[in-house]
């Protein structure tokens, strides 16, 4: 477990989400729209042409009562139906034009938006991910990205129309009649008071909608990659209770949302209906009075009112998305500007050329600041050399091992490879220098080809084979039912733990890097499969310098070097026999560990 005593998480976990107050301004969203500009362009016009069109209905139906029904004049009721018919067509279809530019439009900016958080994600070094939930992470790449996508199309589009709507409009029933337009603007400016204070409000409150939907995604994720343990353990209504709790506190948050709109979306409807009386009743008082206003006049005001606040509530709506989306941008942009802590040095070197020199001078590190997990640690690995690294659960074996490829930086002192600081390199050189077997592989969903041939993309199906056979894999891979084009599943759940490892043996056979990297698996396997193992092990350890995790007497003892690591600290160093005969921690260890091994077998790892 690659933390320091007293480590906690932090990062995106559920307890320190958003405490760093991070904010992100409505221009950057709208950013992601420059490299569609003309698209945008072409549906702005559009946007405008179907606005303009709508103001037209009202204004024709009044018309139609004043100067065709009013005064019986037949050809001038056909012309205007027609024209009122023609207006409606060409406003649905040009509405479909803009759906579709708009849909393309949002489908392109998910694409961009996806495609930048997952570059970041792996440009992150591994204590962003010591860090993180993966279902945390997995929610913000999704359901933030979704509702970022929503509020930049959909929110841009209807704010385009509502604004030129209501700029219409209102010049409109100013110019029918611009007395009672002043007494339909008395709701406005209310509404607009009740507008900023929930959206205010809301926002820290969606802000906590999206955290609590990451922890959701966080524990959903969690419980079906360990649904084994969940039933083995009987823990079903556990796990069920757990999300049932955070389901409920998801639900809460989201009512409070809730709870606010329904307290603006009636405002709105009984402003559009208050705007309606006031018009009914100066207007009538007006036409009665006066004369000034017609039938059709009072009626056209009164479509056009219909359709002055029709906008308000849109805009209400895109409040709404808005709301949502800044909540998941802040979380989206979190991981977008996430730096790395391990980050490659201006004009770094290439590495074409490893021979495999490893040296560890006076090493410290620490997972978390003022908590040391290594202590000075030195060491020489020369080419060709196999170091076993052996201690007590905890001592810092993995730790070591971390630092060759630069998963971590170290705080103090050098690891150099070849005479020159790793630090110094190319990480991605660095990195195609390193092969690494951990001791639980992974292995991707897919074909066994797919997940041999991850150790050179480019590789013939020969050199796939040809890895296999040395990994003693391709005899149990030919008699599955697809050979290498079989589906493993997730994870590789259809293989035994044996056939998992020589398949992660034989990718890394095909990288064929010059340093080597492995954490011996302490599964029981039986005697057949572990000899198949150990014999794919020896084959790749083979003039390699090579570090291995030793849980297995034969490669203790044909070690160079044997490492005792404990708390931290390199207690003992040298070959077998020289560390027996120290009768210290690794006498004690192989008291423990191999000494009581049946004879034959401890034989046959040795062979």
């Amino acid at each position: 477990m690659p933390y320091g005593p007293g480590f906690h998480r932090a990062g995106f976990g559920p307890d320190q989400e958003n405490k760093t107050g991070y904010k992100v301004r409505i221009t950057r969203l709208f950013s992601y729209l420059i490299p569609y500009k003309i698209q945008i362009g072409f549906a702005l016009l559009i946007s405008i042409c179907v606005t303009a069109l709508n103001l037209l209905p009202p204004r024709l139906i009044g018309l139609i009562i004043d100067s065709a029904v009013n005064k019986k004049q037949i050809i001038v009721l056909y012309k205007m139906c027609f024209l009122l018919l023609a207006t409606y067509i060409s406003v649905n279809i040009l509405n479909g034009i803009k759906i579709y530019l708009m849909g393309k439009l949002g489908q392109n900016i998910t694409y961009d938006l996806w495609q930048e958080v997952y570059r970041n994600v792996h440009r992150l070094s591994f204590r962003f991910f010591d860090e993180s939930q993966t279902g945390n992470i997995m929610s913000r790449i999704t359901n933030d990205v979704t509702a970022i996508e929503r509020v930049i199309v959909d929110g841009l589009d209807t704010t385009i129309i509502a604004f030129f709507t209501l700029v219409g409009i209102s010049i409109v029933l100013f110019k029918i009649n611009w007395k009672l337009a002043l007494i339909t603007m008395v709701p406005v400016p209310v509404l607009a008071l009740i507008a900023y204070l929930i959206t205010v409000k809301a926002h820290a409150i969606y802000r906590e909608v999206r955290k609590k939907m990451g922890e959701i995604s966080a524990l959903l994720q969690e419980n079906i990659s360990g649904i084994r343990e969940t039933k083995s353990f009987v823990r079903e209504e556990y796990e069920i209770n757990r999300l049932e709790a955070k389901s409920n506190e998801y639900v809460k948050t989201n009512i409070q949302a809730i709870k606010l709109w329904a307290t603006f979306s009636p405002a709105i409807v009984t402003a559009t209906a208050l705007g309606t009386f006031l018009v009914l009743l100066f207007g009538g008082k007006i036409a009665i009075e006066t004369g000034n206003l017609s039938t059709g006049d009072i009626v056209s005001f009164l479509f056009y009112l219909g359709l002055f606040y029709q906008p308000i509530h849109q805009l209400n709506m895109v409040n709404h998305m808005l709301q949502h989306a800044r909540a998941s941008s802040e979380r989206v942009f979190e991981i977008i500007d996430a730096e790395p802590d391990v980050k490659e040095v201006e004009n770094a070197l290439s590495l074409q050329k490893c021979s495999g020199e490893v040296v560890f001078d006076n090493v410290h590190f620490s997972y978390r600041k003022g908590v040391e997990v290594l202590h000075g640690i030195s060491f020489e690995a020369k080419k060709g050399e196999t170091i076993a690294l052996v201690g007590p659960t905890g001592a810092g074996k993995t730790t070591i091992i971390n630092l060759i490829p630069r998963f971590y930086d170290v705080d103090s002192g050098e690891i150099r490879i070849d005479g020159i600081d790793i630090r110094r390199y190319k990480i991605k050189d660095l990195r195609k220098a390193i092969g690494i077997v951990m001791q639980e592989p992974f292995l991707f969903s897919g074909t066994i080809m797919e997940n041999i041939c991850y150790g050179k993309l480019e590789a013939t199906f020969d050199e796939i084979v040809n890895a296999a056979k040395l990994a003693n894999a391709h005899d149990f891979i030919i008699k599955l039912p697809d050979g290498y084009q079989h589906q493993i599943g997730e994870r590789g759940i259809k293989l035994s733990v044996g056939e998992k490892q020589r398949i992660a043996i034989a990718r890394v056979i095909l990288k064929n890097p010059p340093i080597l990297i492995f954490d011996e698996a302490t599964s029981s396997v039986d005697n057949e499969t572990e000899a198949m193992i150990q014999q794919a092990i020896s084959r790749l350890l083979k003039n390699r310098t090579s570090f291995v995790i030793a849980h297995r007497l034969s490669t203790v003892i044909n070690a160079h070097k044997i490492l005792v690591i404990n708390n931290g600290y390199i207690v003992e160093q040298g070959t077998h026999k020289e560390l027996l005969q120290k009768s210290g921690l690794y006498a004690k260890l192989y008291e423990i560990q191999w000494k009581r091994k049946p004879q034959q077998e401890v034989v046959k790892n040795i062979e």
